[in-house]
């Protein structure tokens, strides 16, 4: 049995800047805080192409300047001694790890270029190496979490990779949910499930599509999920014709001024006071229904490939059972079906369905019971997350960033303000282990000191 103020599921770029945060604090003697982090595969395993379907040599969304420690803005949160945080973070940034690799000098002259997903999971997994005080990263799969006697923190049963038997217990003052979570259901028929893959599916599993055959191909979805599988799959099978499937037409990833102030502190457009649809759809239209512009250019004069306009709506088997029929919703002809050698579901990734397999029945009956109807919730219900990206009302506190990106700021689900989704979730904690920090403020109510 370990315990510790921060219980972390998944050691990928959300934990690097928790740890990172963590080894500083204590480092400059302002706190005293543990954390463990628990990972099931590697650190950074999202991003290193070695798993899932993402090959690693996708090209990074966001310039990798955006570190862990951005947007180094610490004294907003923790007052004056922000700046001393930040500071000392300097030797957890991309620059410092580009010149111990004597790279940084190239990469500045040839124009900062964007990087591959694999080297952004090579820095995080150098982070997560220095950030050692105070942080423990176990390798092992959590296989459930439950509230530990008493209900004053949680407890994670952890399976040692390689043994099943005997799990490890992990107990944490508060949890953080982190990963893209599960693939979201798609609705299709048993039979034909071995045609089906998701965004999640391993490469292992791809690898069943045909070589050297022209196989037809649907890709459903409009986002990074879905650009990734085109991708990966136009490099695994040079050959085949590649249909991408989306409910709107195709829009490309125009950062402005505006667009990245709004991910890197969503304060200075005060996000929390903005009307939903107004949330929404800033969020569709610049995060998850995009492409990247520089992977269109790869792809544009693939003669392969096409985009159909259409919301996908069933996978059932063809009657000759040699391939998958595809039902969906054409704007110009209606309902109606494609067949298809393969499908792959690329509408997204389910946190909480992640969280309901790792929750008994009587946890998720707390949980409701706190913040109020959850895991039966239709899909485009926002999600009470509070300000310190947790769900609101839940005790021991529960944090899942990943979710936080409707009700908190649309950085807090990708990239886009990691140093500041750090602080987020610490304030909190630093407040109840009583560390007080001068000036430190829960939110800003000059709001013109946001418009500097």
């Amino acid at each position: 049995m370990s315990e510790s103020d921060i219980l972390v599921v998944g050691a990928g770029a959300k934990a690097a800047a928790l740890a990172a945060k963590v080894h500083t604090i204590n480092t400059l003697g302002l706190g005293e805080i543990s954390m463990t982090v628990i990972e099931k595969t590697e650190p950074a395993a999202s991003w290193l192409g070695r798993n899932g379907m993402t090959s690693g040599e996708e090209p990074l969304a966001i310039p990798p300047v955006k570190d862990v420690g951005f947007p180094y803005q610490s004294s907003r949160q923790f007052g004056q001694v922000g700046d001393e945080i930040d500071a000392a973070l300097l030797p957890f940034t991309w620059q410092r790890f580009a010149m111990e690799r004597h790279e940084y000098a190239t990469w500045v002259n040839s124009g900062s270029p964007s990087v591959m997903h694999r080297d952004y999971g090579r820095y995080l997994g150098w982070v997560l190496e220095r950030a050692t005080e105070g942080v423990s990263i176990y390798d092992g799969r959590v296989t459930e979490v439950a509230l530990a006697e008493g209900h004053e923190s949680w407890q994670a049963e952890v399976a040692e990779r390689g043994r099943a038997e005997d799990p490890e217990s992990h107990r944490g003052r508060v949890l953080v949910l982190t990963g893209p979570g599960v693939h979201r259901h798609f609705p299709h028929d048993p039979e034909v499930e071995s045609r089906v893959f998701h965004c999640d599916s391993r490469r292992e599993e791809l690898a069943r599509v045909p070589e050297g055959e022209p196989v037809e191909i649907a890709i459903i979805g409009g986002g990074e999920s879905a650009l990734s599988a085109l991708v990966f799959l136009r490099a695994l099978r040079p050959q085949a014709r590649l249909t991408v499937y989306t409910p709107t037409l195709p829009l490309s990833r125009g950062e402005s001024f505006l667009e990245n102030r709004v991910f890197a502190d969503p304060d200075n457009v005060d996000w929390e006071h903005l009307d939903v649809e107004t949330r929404r759809d800033f969020v569709k239209h610049c995060d998850r229904g995009v492409f990247d512009a520089s992977v269109l250019e790869r792809i544009a004069d693939d003669d392969h490939l096409s985009f159909v306009c259409g919301r996908a709506m069933h996978v059932s088997l063809a009657a000759d059972g040699e391939a998958a029929l595809l039902e969906f919703d054409s704007p110009s002809e209606g309902e109606r079906s494609q067949r298809y050698d393969y499908v792959v579901n690329c509408t997204g990734f389910d946190l909480l369905r992640q969280l309901r397999g790792l929750f008994p029945d009587a946890v998720r009956d707390e949980v409701e019971e706190q913040c109020g109807p959850l895991w039966d919730s239709p899909p485009k219900t926002e999600v009470p997350i509070g300000r310190g990206l947790e769900l609101e009302g839940v005790r021991p506190r529960l944090h899942i960033p990943g979710l936080g990106g409707l009700r908190q700021g649309p950085g807090f689900a990708n990239l886009g303000s990691l140093g500041l989704l750090a602080n987020r979730v610490l304030q909190p904690l630093l407040s109840e282990l009583g560390v007080h920090f001068a000036g430190i403020s829960e939110t800003i109510e000059d709001k013109s000191l946001l418009l500097d």
